[in-house]
C-alpha cells in the first residue's frame, strides 16, 4: 500500500490508547506496511526540525537503499504495535515531517 494511504489511515486512531488497540490496528496490514509505519515514522522524526531530507539520506531514498524496510532489522514485527504505542501522539508530527521533507526534497513517496 502507498505510504501516504497508510499514513492517512493511521492519523485518525492517533494517539492510541493502548498497546492492544495498535496491534489490533496493525493486525490488517502486511509485513511490508506494518514496517513501513516504523520506518517513516523514524525518517520523519529525524527531520522533526526540518523542511527538507539532506543529500545524502535524499541519495539513500533515490537510490532506493532506504525505503519502508529500513528499519526491519532494528524493530522486530512483534515490536511495531509497542513503538506505535510508545511514540503515540508524536507520531503526528513525525508523519508531518516526513510528508513534509519528502515532498519539499521532490522525493516521489510511491517508491517508498
Amino acid at each position: 500500500m502507498h505510504i501516504d494511504e497508510l499514513i492517512r489511515d493511521i492519523r485518525p486512531l492517533i494517539p492510541f490508547r493502548s498497546v492492544e488497540s495498535a496491534q489490533e490496528f496493525i493486525d490488517k496490514y502486511e509485513a511490508g506496511d506494518r514496517i513501513a509505519f516504523i520506518s517513516s515514522l523514524y525518517l520523519g522524526r529525524g527531520y522533526i526540525h526540518y523542511d527538507e531530507i539532506n543529500e545524502d539520506d535524499l541519495q539513500y531514498l533515490q537510490s532506493g537503499k532506504m525505503d519502508r524496510f529500513w528499519e526491519e532489522g532494528n524493530v522486530r514485527d512483534n515490536e511495531i504495535a509497542r513503538v506505535l504505542y510508545e511514540k503515540n501522539s508524536n507520531l503526528i508530527g513525525y508523519y508531518d515531517a516526513f510528508i513534509r521533507c519528502t515532498t519539499n526534497s521532490g522525493y516521489d513517496r510511491s517508491r517508498y
